[in-house]
């Protein structure tokens, strides 16, 4: 993916689906959303519950952390996501994967290299000028690496049904 995919990316007001070149496609099975467990990820896992529904997917809702996932404080943060998820996201093919890493892009790299998706999905945050140079995009680093097609949600997207 080049500068055109990037500028897609920081650009759309809508979900921009990016597929590698040599992707190949064997129907939609399952799903993988990149979450950071912001409260504003719960609308768009109800959007992916739309698109899933038409194929029967499952949406494996992963999140990418270092050993700190044991912490109490990050556990309930977990189940609270969890539990707005199970209440306000109205598809019953929905699993949580906790996915330990270091590096957030090495974790997703992982996932979509063995974790038997068809799709990532993630939500593109902006960032500043500073951000960008020092620390960098995890949507424009991963549309470059991975070798599934990448569907990239703005922030803050709410689908309209």
């Amino acid at each position: 993916m080049g500068s055109n995919s990037n500028a897609m990316i920081d650009k759309a007001g809508f979900p921009v689906l990016l597929v590698p070149t040599d992707a190949t496609y064997n129907g939609v099975k399952k799903i993988a959303f990149a979450t950071d467990l912001s409260k504003s990820d719960v609308e768009i896992i109800h959007s992916l519950g739309i698109l899933a529904h038409p194929f029967n997917a499952e949406i494996l809702i992963a999140h990418v952390t270092d050993e700190k996932y044991d912490d109490p404080q990050h556990q309930q943060k977990v189940d609270a996501f969890l539990n707005e998820i199970t209440s306000k996201a109205d598809y019953p093919k929905v699993y949580f994967r906790h996915i330990q890493s270091r590096n957030v892009n090495n974790g997703l790299e992982w996932l979509a290299e063995h974790g038997q998706i068809d799709i990532l999905a993630m939500v593109h945050r902006p960032h500043s000028f500073l951000q960008k140079i020092f620390i960098g995009s995890h949507t424009h680093q991963i549309a470059r690496q991975v070798e599934v097609p990448l569907l990239v949600f703005p922030e803050g997207y709410k689908a309209l049904i």
